[in-house]
């Protein structure tokens, strides 16, 4: 029977720091995400062969597909950084983890030199992170399948229809 493992708000994580591999796991994706290339060939391999990633506004990505666009979809952005306010976690009978957070994800439009970020938008993600001890990994870690939630209403001042951050369709299948 899946148990509920922990509970941490943001306030606590930064104190203390991750309490379980799978925050750790969860902390340094974050991280990465900020990190200005993404291209860099030094970034683990944090999504499984056979992930899915499963968008908010119903597009689903897959695989090889996952990485190449959360390249586009933040190499738009001068800059992106993460509050957490809350991270539960459940172990499962199967050897995963679901992790659940909410967050505030903050977002400097191309170009943008300010402090404070073009805008901030709250966002839930649901994560089921596997064990596998593929090259590359973190802690052996990675994700099988993601579910992100995050109002991209807010973002339709700041950034064109035809983003990325809005687009129906997984755009990797017409290629």
């Amino acid at each position: 029977m899946p148990n509920l493992t922990s509970v941490v708000t943001g306030a606590e994580s930064t104190a203390t720091g991750p309490k379980t591999p799978a925050q750790s796991f969860y902390q340094q994706y974050a991280t990465a995400l900020t990190a200005k290339d993404l291209s860099d060939g030094d970034i683990p391999q944090f999504y499984a062969d056979n992930a899915v990633f499963h968008n908010q506004n119903g597009v689903d990505y897959s695989g090889d597909q996952i990485w190449p666009w959360i390249k586009q979809l933040f190499g738009q952005f001068e800059k992106v950084s993460h509050d957490f306010v809350t991270i539960w976690e459940i172990q499962n009978d199967d050897g995963t983890v679901d992790l659940i957070s909410n967050v505030v994800r903050h977002l400097w439009a191309a170009g943008s030199n300010c402090d404070k970020p073009t805008v901030s938008v709250p966002l839930s993600m649901v994560c089921k992170i596997s064990p596998n001890n593929a090259p590359r990994t973190v802690g052996g870690l990675q994700f099988k399948e993601v579910w992100l939630y995050w109002d991209t209403y807010k973002l339709l001042p700041y950034f064109s229809e035809d983003s990325i951050l809005f687009r129906p369709r997984n755009s990797f299948h017409e290629k």
